[in-house]
């Protein structure tokens, strides 16, 4: 009995051990990569659910309206038109039956920022701010300097 039991262990760890290792797994034509461009979750049978991973490198991970996310994007609340938003560093987003989905903003929402890798532009004589095709126009507002989508390119 205990040779069975030892064998059975040692088949055990001696599997464990052959297994591939997730650093391992992660390797893509012989280049390290310590995780993949997007992540898939979601049900088998679902829609799928792609996840944009953090910025790399200080720019944001692209993204496209109509993407979908299973967890709640970090961000502020945007309310317009009674209808709550998540704005994260240009990307809007808008909560959905089993997640949030990234939408185009509404022409008038009020944003606290704008987003990393704005460009400046000059538009009937007044400063302007574009970021994915989104033209933002500062204002002021109790005090504080916030931005408007002021239309798209």
């Amino acid at each position: 009995m205990k040779k069975l039991l030892l064998s059975i262990a040692i088949i055990l760890v001696t599997a464990g051990l052959a297994a591939p290792s997730a650093m391992a797994r992660s390797m893509r034509g012989g280049v390290m990569s310590h995780r993949p461009s997007v992540e898939m979750r979601g049900p088998v049978h679902g829609p799928r659910v792609v996840k944009p991973m953090p910025p790399v490198g200080g720019r944001p991970a692209p993204v496209h309206y109509g993407m979908r996310l299973m967890d709640r994007p970090s961000g502020v609340v945007v309310n317009f038109g009674g209808i709550n938003f998540i704005y994260s560093n240009g990307v809007f987003y808008s909560a959905i039956d089993r997640g949030f989905e990234v939408v185009r903003p509404r022409v008038g929402m009020i944003v606290p920022s704008l987003p990393m890798g704005h460009s400046v532009i000059i538009r009937n004589g007044a400063k302007h701010y574009v970021h994915n095709g989104v033209i933002y126009s500062p204002m002021h507002r109790n005090g504080m300097i916030v931005f408007r989508v002021a239309g798209f390119v």
